[in-house]
């Protein structure tokens, strides 16, 4: 088995050996550095609980498919809105109770290297926002009461309205700042980034009306004749969030 293997000494180094894998400390969202070594097949992870990460250092080594990923959060669906019951007799429904909203994603990291490079390979880095939790549905109105010999029959509640979808998180911004150490070759080839936004949630559905309330309900030929409930209006439908913008980029030398 593969053991991962990584260093970060007191004199400013970090190197991680081919094919390890590390999840950085929030001690280590801001590093400067005399040598930054990253070797093939090297994957780091930005946790959701840090906001991005810079490095200056002064003797970078890259290897070939070596990955920066951020991770960060997608938004929570929104709760469905509650059914209403069906109302006693005479009485009108109640409306259902309306659909949650979505929560916004997290927005992507945010990446700043200002780096003297030695060597280099193919380092991707990913900071996409999260996507957007959906609006949850409203839930459906209840059923009108029934009518008697001395009251009309209810009208069906409302249903409830559909929550809004959550906004889509932002694409962190990267910025590679580069000079060269030696006569090594560099471009922007070198580097892949994947910062989109993320994307929107989608609106909730509103619930349906409750039936009306039954007629009649009363066998006194005298009475007066009830005639049934209307039906209860659909809810209306949520909103779409908005999606994430796309991060900025910025790959250049010095």
């Amino acid at each position: 088995m593969l053991i991962p293997l990584f260093i970060f000494a007191q004199q400013g180094d970090f190197i991680m050996e081919a094919g390890s894998f590390k999840t950085l400390d929030p001690a280590e969202r801001t590093l400067s550095l005399k040598t930054f070594k990253l070797g093939d097949n090297v994957t780091i992870i930005i946790p959701a609980t840090m906001n991005g990460w810079t490095v200056t250092a002064s003797d970078v080594s890259i290897g070939n498919n070596v990955k920066i990923v951020g991770q960060s959060n997608s938004g929570y669906s929104g709760i469905g809105g509650g059914s209403a019951a069906s109302a006693p007799n005479c009485v009108n429904g109640m409306m259902g109770g309306n659909g949650g909203n979505g929560i916004a994603g997290n927005a992507g990291k945010s990446i700043l290297f200002n780096i003297k490079i030695r060597s280099i390979g193919t380092l991707t880095i990913t900071v996409n926002g999260a996507n957007g939790g959906n609006g949850g549905s409203g839930g459906n109105g209840g059923k009108g009461g029934n009518a008697t010999c001395t009251c009309n029959a209810g009208v069906g509640g409302a249903g409830g309205k559909g929550g809004n979808g959550g906004n889509g998180g932002n694409g962190g911004n990267v910025s590679i700042l580069y000079s060269k150490v030696g006569n090594v070759a560099i471009s922007n080839s070198n580097f892949i980034i994947q910062n989109t936004g993320g994307l929107k949630g989608a609106r909730g559905t509103g619930g349906v009306g409750g039936a009306g309330g039954a007629g009649g309900g009363c066998t006194d030929p005298k009475a007066l004749a009830r005639a049934p409930g209307l039906a209860g209006a659909n809810g209306a439908m949520g909103y779409d969030g908005t999606p994430g913008r796309n991060g900025t980029t910025t790959i250049a030398a010095q």
